[in-house]
């Protein structure tokens, strides 16, 4: 045991070597943190391994071994290390590979310290975490402002439950609630900070009415195109919240708010065709696809189909409004677009990239937020300026 909490500790202290060197580590508290809070602890389910050069992507299962040395060095790598797979299958529950999508995981550590550090807090702060997975971040968060002031919430039971024995055999009594995140948790209300380890479509307004004046919000934010960014928004006295994307960092999205497996393609005559300005090879880029996530809700995206022999097509389409666009052609010969359903999905996609290259096509990092209990705003300018909006329900 002597050896065990010997070796951890020098594996702890290299990560936080590691990360001070790479810049993510900036202040002594939360280098203490990273040095103090046992990550392997946390990861005694065992975890799932990507299978290198498959596709798509599979997972072999790697159970905890306290007496490997490379259990203990792979617990302190800087990597994302996955240990819920398809919502309900742990490392244990299987032998071989598995081909579905990760539902739970403990995030890299140079993330984690990058949205500690950028999340400010202070001695004393009362902090509402989203998403707790494992409970590492949890613990690193109650090891710099004591357990009493953190509250974390994850949707799933049996996840928030092992996450509250791990923190709690490591000496971090936190609140932990088995409950819908996106709502908040109103009765620890209100934080002083709000950080969210899951991503979502749109602020929620819950989590702002939940934080003080003054308090900051830390979420990402990603849509059915994939493309994502972590955004930084201070809470006013109105209830609005106004910030920054300081990153393009990804995460799962919240499971409420996973796409719909249910969209049908629609027929081939189906709609009205016309010429297009822009073509599916627009989605290729990252901030493209992030733009139009925040001019409409509820996109997904299917690339490449071919029906009746024609040349493949992408199909854009939103379930909640039985809306599609079928995009066709090439630079070459040109563009076409064939759109049907309550909203035109190109007709607007074309009206906000021209939006944005107007204001000099900016990336992610360089956007800016601002959101009412009703309304999320993605402002391409400066205040004032060309902005995208999108209704929150």
């Amino acid at each position: 045991m002597t050896d065990l909490k010997q070796a951890a500790a020098r594996l702890r202290k290299q990560l936080a070597d590691r990360l001070e060197e790479d810049g993510h580590l900036k202040s002594a508290e939360w280098r203490a943190a990273v040095e103090a809070v046992p990550r392997h602890e946390f990861l005694s389910s065992g975890i799932f391994r990507p299978v290198p050069g498959s596709s798509p992507t599979a997972y072999g299962p790697v159970l905890a071994d306290e007496r490997s040395d490379a259990w203990l060095a792979l617990c302190y790598s800087d990597e994302s290390l996955v240990t819920q797979i398809a919502g309900v299958i742990e490392p244990r529950d299987i032998t071989g590979t598995i081909a579905r999508l990760p539902s739970s995981s403990s995030t890299l550590p140079s993330l984690m310290i990058d949205m500690l550090e950028a999340l400010d807090v202070r001695d004393g702060n009362s902090v509402l975490e989203i998403g707790t997975g494992t409970g590492y971040n949890a613990g690193l968060l109650a090891h710099r402002i004591g357990p009493e002031n953190v509250t974390t919430v994850d949707t799933d039971a049996g996840v928030a439950a092992k996450a509250r024995n791990a923190l709690w055999g490591c000496g971090y009594p936190v609140t932990v609630v088995a409950a819908d995140g996106r709502q908040g948790f109103s009765e620890n209300a209100p934080y002083d900070r709000v950080i969210a380890t899951c991503s979502v479509a749109h602020v929620r307004p819950e989590w702002v009415a939940q934080t003080k004046p003054g308090g900051v919000v830390l979420t990402t934010i990603r849509g059915g195109l994939w493309s994502s960014g972590l955004a930084k928004l201070t809470v006013h006295d109105d209830g609005t919240a106004e910030g920054r994307f300081i990153s393009e960092a990804s995460f799962m999205r919240a499971r409420q708010e996973e796409p719909n497996s249910d969209n049908s393609l629609p027929a081939i005559d189906e709609g009205e065709q016309r010429p297009a300005t822009l073509g599916a090879d627009i989605l290729n880029d990252w901030t493209a696809r992030f733009i139009l996530d925040n001019c409409m809700a509820g996109l997904s995206l299917i690339n490449g189909v071919s029906l009746n022999g024609e040349p493949p097509s992408d199909y854009l389409l939103n379930s909640a409004t039985n809306s599609f666009a079928v995009l066709s052609g090439n630079s070459r010969d040109g563009y076409l677009v064939r759109q049907g359903g309550r909203i035109r999905i190109w007709d607007l996609a074309e009206e906000a990239i021209s939006k944005w290259k107007e204001s000099g096509s900016p990336s992610v990092a360089d956007l800016r937020i601002r959101v009412t209990p009703h309304v999320q705003q993605i402002l391409l300018e400066k205040p004032g300026g060309a902005y995208l909006e999108k209704p929150i329900n």
